[in-house]
């Protein structure tokens, strides 16, 4: 209307910016939540395939077990238990990163419970001089307790995880390492509760730090996992 009455002045371009720029910041605003809503989907994930019902009768009934034999052991299992599940729930409002000093007292959480039940047949050793950095939560946990299950607790005697960090020119790594049984790697492009928690842990490394995890496998001679946060 202004261009027909005022013929001097012209709008057009004007307004064809100004709807280009609320069509961009639209389109934006909706990638933004919808990257939102994937993270907080892959948080829900990682948190639910950690809670499986046969670990929690597991953890149960060894602790049951202790009330009778030991008690001051079962006790420290217990607070274990309690500090495993809580963190696993705080991962849900975790939208940031977490020191790597939480994640491990976390694994360290964990490993307990299960050599509580496997007693020697399970040995971790740690070996952590570079901790000054942060991580997704749940980001190193996951890694170990595949490594545990279906790594060594596989073999009919069981074996050792070795939980390394370094510091490079470039950033951060942790190593994740056991002498188990191994597996295929091909096979992580499948389906399964496995290979969807080491997927939730590759996609939330990129999106919260632009970090990485290759997975490294031979069958009957074991796995490497290599996750890397960069500086």
């Amino acid at each position: 209307v202004v261009d027909i009455l005022i013929s001097e002045m012209t709008l057009a371009y004007a307004v064809a910016a100004f709807s280009l720029l609320q069509l961009y910041i639209s389109v934006q605003l909706e990638y933004e939540k919808q990257q939102e809503e994937a993270l907080l989907q892959q948080r829900i994930s990682i948190m639910l395939s950690q809670i499986r019902p046969h670990f929690l009768y597991n953890v149960l009934t060894g602790i049951r077990a202790l009330c009778r034999l030991d008690p001051p052991k079962a006790e420290a299992a217990l607070v274990d238990f309690t500090r495993y599940l809580r963190a696993n729930l705080s991962s849900l409002e975790d939208e940031s990163l977490i020191p790597l000093t939480q994640e491990l007292e976390h694994t360290r959480h964990y490993i307990r419970l299960e050599q509580m039940r496997y007693g020697d047949d399970l040995k971790v050793v740690f070996h952590t001089p570079a901790v000054q950095f942060f991580v997704p939560a749940l980001t190193l946990e996951p890694i170990v307790e595949n490594a545990v299950r279906h790594g060594v607790m596989q073999r009919e005697r069981g074996g050792t995880v070795i939980i390394q960090t370094a510091e490079t020119a470039q950033g951060f790594t942790i190593t994740v390492t056991d002498d188990g049984v191994g597996f295929d790697t091909s096979l992580l492009n499948r389906c399964g509760p496995v290979h969807v928690g080491v997927s939730n842990v590759q996609k939330r490394l990129a999106a919260m730090c632009g970090g990485s995890l290759d997975i490294h496998s031979q069958p009957g001679i074991g796995t490497t996992a290599v996750i890397f946060v960069p500086k």
